[in-house]
């Protein structure tokens, strides 16, 4: 039965690896990189907001078209969004504080990131976190009043690693997956439900709670009985949906295609895109391997250098113009072109342009949840029990261990070296998320603390106090992909392609999926489906979500060439 390759796969769909990617425009025909100076060219584009997203549409976007004048309308007193990055001056040198944040992955998925650190000249400030160090292999889980560690993603988990999470009770109901396959399937007339009800339905509530659970704490800060289960287990979902179950589906669908690889399913759309970006994009062969050799990545000033980066870019060349202000709204002007509403509602200001990227919210596709990050510093090196990236606290701990409502605390001392020049202990707890919702009032700066203090002192022993400690409250900072997120999301395609006919396309994280490469790699997909008369044609950003035809299966690594393209 070849039980040992299909591990990964059964790994990936509790940790949210099957998800699929959220990607933006794609065009079967090959587009020039450059619009030639003969090619009808939009004159004026908006580029409404100054985040990641907004910014590397610009960049990208700026690359196609020359020759376009191109304006950035950014909200607040400075871009890059929820990327955060502070140095602060401690006793003996300084530590770096992320407030948003702080890492990104390897792999196909974050190629166009890749570009942009080789084509800002950043690839000497990387800092890379290798598969082996602590700070990558060792990850924790607490329950339900201890730290438990989870088996290391770099190969099939150990008797003695299984046996450990078997003893905390955290593995409790894991034996059901052994009877996954006859459980009865789905209703055909279902289009949707919960991350928390398929787990309990497939498997067993008991890991869901568990470990699903702790799981979406760490990505959306959300509720797995909110979340949906077809947009974020799309892998899980789709094979139930095509063989009746998950794991015996996986077994049938490699019975099917003989051959040494592991076989998946895929979205032609998505195979399409990770072709393209194969195809397009080449990287130096020393940043690969790093890469190729890396957990996760960053920068020795922390992540917000990228954006410094590229806004320098910007503000360098001649027909980018960023605005800061306020940005309320779009609408067709008349004809061909989108007039952009600015400034306050007493004294507002419009401008016409013939394109306009979007990476304002859409507030009836999803909610957003509130998060604090709190930063602690303490001058005693060696303050952790454990070594490792941190650990997660599922909903299924009970209240009187973990009354602060937090959904995590990150080991920033191991999981990131090479950022601070004074040593010690350096943490972040993450606080709220949907324990938050509803909430009309947060704590303010002195509570975060002291509720931070009081989480790592019930879970990690830690009595000494912090020398420095910053909070950081992010409103809304992260989409909820909750149930039906799928159909709201096309709902809105329709529309936006109808009323706008290709003259505004979106790009963010309330559409592309919320990581940093997610938003990165949609502004690429977006500004290359604009070249040439790319950008006269009907199109919305979100064509993914309008493209109906069958998931395909296809080998894990066939869009990749390993020359080529790091490791996932």
């Amino acid at each position: 039965m070849r039980l040992k390759r299909h591990v990964p796969l059964l790994k990936s769909t509790l940790k949210h690896v099957a998800a699929r990617p959220l990607v933006s425009s794609l065009f079967a025909r090959t587009r020039c990189r450059y619009a030639s100076s003969s090619t009808a060219y939009p004159e004026n584009i908006a580029v409404l907001g100054g985040g990641v997203s907004g910014l590397a549409s610009a960049y990208f976007v700026s690359q196609s078209f020359p020759d376009s004048k191109i304006t950035i309308y950014e909200a607040e007193k400075e871009t890059g969004g929820w990327i955060k990055s502070r140095r602060v001056d401690v006793p003996g040198g300084n530590v770096l504080f992320e407030y948003g944040p702080r890492t990104l992955r390897p792999g196909a998925a974050c190629l166009p990131t890749a570009q942009l650190i080789q084509e800002l000249d950043l690839v000497q400030d990387v800092i890379y976190t290798k598969r082996t160090a602590p700070g990558a292999a060792n990850r924790f889980i607490y329950y339900p009043d201890r730290l438990n560690r989870l088996p290391s993603a770099t190969g099939p988990p150990t008797f003695s690693e299984i046996l450990n999470l078997a003893r905390s009770g955290i593995l409790a109901g894991a034996l059901q997956a052994f009877f996954e396959p006859w459980n009865p399937s789905r209703p055909s007339t279902m289009p949707d439900e919960s991350i928390g009800s398929f787990l309990s339905r497939r498997f067993d509530k008991r890991l869901a709670n568990n470990i699903a659970s702790a799981v979406m704490h760490g990505i959306y800060a959300g509720d797995i009985w909110q979340l949906s289960a077809k947009t974020l287990l799309s892998q899980a979902w789709q094979l139930e949906g095509r063989y009746g179950n998950v794991i015996g589906g996986m077994f049938r669908m490699n019975q099917e295609v003989q051959g040494p690889e592991q076989i998946v399913l895929w979205h032609p759309y998505d195979l399409d895109t990770l072709k393209m970006m194969r195809d397009e994009i080449r990287l130096d062969g020393k940043l690969l391997a790093q890469l190729g050799d890396a957990s996760m990545f960053t920068f020795r000033n922390g992540l917000q250098t990228l954006v410094k980066a590229l806004q320098r870019n910007l503000e360098g060349n001649p027909q980018v113009e960023i605005r800061l202000g306020s940005v309320r709204d779009y609408k067709m002007a008349g004809g061909q072109r989108v007039e952009v509403v600015t400034g306050t509602e007493e004294s507002q200001t419009t401008e016409t342009f013939d394109l306009v990227i979007s990476t304002l919210r859409k507030t009836a596709l999803t909610d957003y949840v509130t998060v604090m990050t709190v930063n602690l510093y303490f001058p005693t090196p060696g303050l952790l029990p454990v070594q490792g990236f941190g650990y997660l606290i599922p909903q299924s701990v009970p209240f009187e261990q973990n009354p602060e409502r937090a959904l995590g605390v990150i080991f920033d001392s191991d999981a990131i070296t090479g950022q601070d020049t004074a040593p010690g202990t350096k943490l972040t707890v993450m606080l709220g998320g949907h324990w938050w919702n509803g909430w009309e009032h947060f704590p303010d700066h002195e509570e975060g603390v002291e509720l931070a203090k009081s989480v790592i002192r019930r879970h990690l022993g830690i009595q000494e106090e912090p020398i420095e400690c910053h909070t950081n409250l992010s409103r809304d900072c992260i989409p909820q992909y909750t149930v039906g997120y799928d159909e709201r999301l096309r709902a809105y395609a329709t529309v936006l392609d109808s009323q706008y006919k290709g003259r505004v396309r979106v790009v963010g994280n309330q559409y592309h999926g919320v990581g940093v490469n997610d938003c990165i790699r949609a502004a690429w997909l977006t500004a290359r489906s604009l070249e040439g008369n790319g950008w006269k044609e009907k199109g919305t950003g979100l064509e993914r979500a309008m493209d109906d035809r069958s998931w395909v299966t296809a080998p894990l690594r066939q869009t990749y060439r390993k020359e080529d393209v790091p490791a996932l």
